[in-house]
């Protein structure tokens, strides 16, 4: 028998070495996520003990006079989230050129996606020295 008359079935033991084995499929096609990622009802909820104890390991960290936190007015967040498309926020934590830490925000798609082409809040207002007072958060 020569190489053109030979056939074989799948899963058929290859014993004509000049026969070519049945090749692997190849890896399933790599495709973008299309479902949903966020829905912006995922449950963020924490106690104040725990978000005391949180920040607490930060400020231990940070050191003393150092950013805690910042503002962000409502405007900015809503105008944030009012976007066609948003489902919550993404924040980064950014430095101004003088090296003082700051927030940025930017809507978030259902996908995950940022929503850079959209409105971004920046430049959060900082805590110290507008802290509103002494609490668990902040102390």
């Amino acid at each position: 028998m020569t190489k053109q008359e030979t056939t074989f079935a799948l899963n058929t033991p290859v014993t004509d070495l000049y026969i070519d084995a049945p090749i692997a499929p190849a890896q399933p096609e790599v495709r973008e996520r299309t479902r949903p990622v966020f829905t912006g009802l995922e449950d963020h909820t924490i106690s104040l003990e725990e978000a005391g104890d949180l920040t607490r390991n930060y400020r231990m960290d940070a050191g003393k006079g150092a950013i805690k936190g910042g503002f962000f007015g409502r405007a900015a967040i809503e105008q944030v989230l009012s976007q066609e498309g948003a489902v919550g926020i993404r924040y980064y934590y950014a430095k101004e050129n003088n090296g003082r830490p700051v927030m940025i925000m930017v809507g978030v798609d259902e996908h995950g996606k940022d929503m850079v082409n959209g409105f971004i809040a920046e430049r959060s207002i900082p805590c110290p020295p507008f802290c509103g007072g002494l609490n668990p958060l902040n102390s």
